[in-house]
């Protein structure tokens, strides 16, 4: 994806933001062939160069291929038929407690590239701090910070040379860099955490042939990072869902994966060794769309893809899919929805919020799953009680405890808290700021579980 222009975008946005208290720019994932450095689709997974004119089999013991060590769904892995269990099972911590959340801070103050990330404090009552300690990675301007489970180790992309960031915050939330650019085997794009935390999926957003597809890298007891190797090959997989309370099943918005149909682009997958194609369904009903984000319903029953291409021609959309037991079925579209960045549903399942980036903008859906044609609806901008949503980008959600339900979207220089109720209704609960200064513009965020 081209992240300069989203870059270029934000700095021309802020400086006229700072000037008029206005918004503009553009979230823009553009698929161009080539751009990304020329990678092997299935790296030797020790990290040994095997000379061209060596064609002798390895020893049976190191001929397992990487995708042999994937979770997929039983609680242990096995040999022999004996289970192994999991040296550092990574147990959820108390639902209401402090949460950490961590931001990064893609630009220093005079508009120059920086690397720093902040771990602000999130209260039991929603209380988030203004600041907090900092730590360097490599740089991330948009997008989400996965954590394992008990949100000990986070992962993040560096988008500027597509390597992976590994940190992991004590018991008080103090940051330790594991790894600060960790080669995952692709050029990385997105990461999603594996429910065991054992391991993170790592998406590159390109085409087959130049290394386009689903990585794997585990994660040590310490927070360690090692290479997997590739899941399965895929041209531009942009975004990978697991569908909750099915074990072993995922959506991935992406083309030509498992031997798809050409004209899907959404494929529901059995996450086995490898994984299999179960079906697909051509959610916009034509090839000019650009992923730009995705969810799935709480209750497992639907898909939503969002586009944000700016070059179609066709106005930006959030489509729906119906997920069935053999596969897929495009159900609906919304549209026009502007830029649409990030989409986060209701943990109740009765209504969904959409960032629209270049919009500056929050839209509200509405859910019913009983409608079988049209079960979502655009309910309209949502209501602003505070400053007003300037660029809004990547959006996390917390999903249990007594804060179930709060959204943290990462905005120009701001983080805005929104709420989910319980009778379907969408509040927002105002923003931190953070100043007007450049180095003061959000990336990525992500809160512990």
């Amino acid at each position: 994806m081209n992240r300069m222009i989203i870059l270029a975008g934000w700095l021309v946005v802020f400086a006229a933001a700072t000037a008029c208290d206005g918004g503009g720019g553009g979230h823009q994932d553009v698929p161009i062939e080539g751009e990304d450095p020329v990678i092997d689709p299935q790296p030797d997974p020790d990290g040994v160069d095997i000379p061209p004119d060596e064609t002798a089999d390895p020893p049976a013991e190191e001929a397992e291929t990487p995708a042999d060590t994937i979770d997929d769904g039983d609680p242990a892995d096995t040999v022999d038929d004996e289970e192994i269990p999991n040296p550092c099972p990574r147990l959820p911590g108390p639902a209401d407690r402090d949460r950490a959340v961590v931001i990064s801070r893609p630009y220093d103050a005079s508009g120059g590239q920086a690397s720093l990330f902040e771990v602000l404090t999130l209260s039991a009552s929603g209380s988030l701090s203004a600041s907090g300690p900092t730590f360097e990675l490599g740089r991330g301007t948009l997008g989400e910070i996965a954590f394992t489970p008990d949100g000990i180790v986070g992962v993040a992309v560096n988008d500027d040379d597509g390597t992976i960031g590994v940190f992991t915050l004590d018991a008080a939330g103090t940051p330790t860099v594991v790894q600060a650019r960790f080669d995952p085997g692709a050029y990385a794009s997105r990461v999603i955490m594996d429910a065991s935390g054992e391991r993170v999926f790592v998406l590159s957003s390109q085409w087959a042939d130049v290394g386009g597809g689903i990585y794997s890298v585990a994660i040590g007891c310490d927070g360690s990072p090692s290479t997997e190797g590739i899941v399965i090959a895929a041209k531009l997989p942009y975004t990978l869902d697991f569908l909750p309370g099915a074990a072993g099943r995922a959506v991935v918005a992406s083309h030509d994966i498992a031997g798809s149909d050409p004209a899907h682009d959404v494929e529901l997958l059995q996450w086995a060794v490898p994984p299999a194609l179960v079906g697909g369904a051509d959610a916009f009903g034509d090839d000019e769309a650009i992923v730009s984000s995705s969810a799935v319903t709480p209750d497992g029953l639907y898909h939503l893809v969002g586009d944000n291409s700016m070059f179609s021609g066709i106005p930006n959309r959030v489509a729906v899919s119906r997920i069935l037991e053999g596969g897929m079925e495009a159900v609906q579209i919304l549209t026009p929805i502007e830029d649409p960045v990030a989409i986060v549903i209701s943990p109740h399942g009765n209504a969904g919020l959409v960032a629209s980036g270049t919009g500056d903008a929050l839209v509200v859906l509405g859910y019913d799953s009983s409608s079988v044609s049209t079960p979502f609806s655009n309910e309209g901008e949502l209501a602003i009680t505070s400053e007003a949503v300037a660029l809004p980008g990547a959006a996390v959600m917390i999903e249990r405890g007594s804060l179930m339900g709060r959204v943290l979207v990462a905005e120009l220089s701001a983080v805005r808290q929104v709420q989910f109720d319980a009778d379907g209704s969408v509040t927002d609960l105002g923003t931190t700021s953070f100043g007007e200064g450049l180095e003061n513009i959000v990336g990525l965020i992500g809160v512990q579980p």
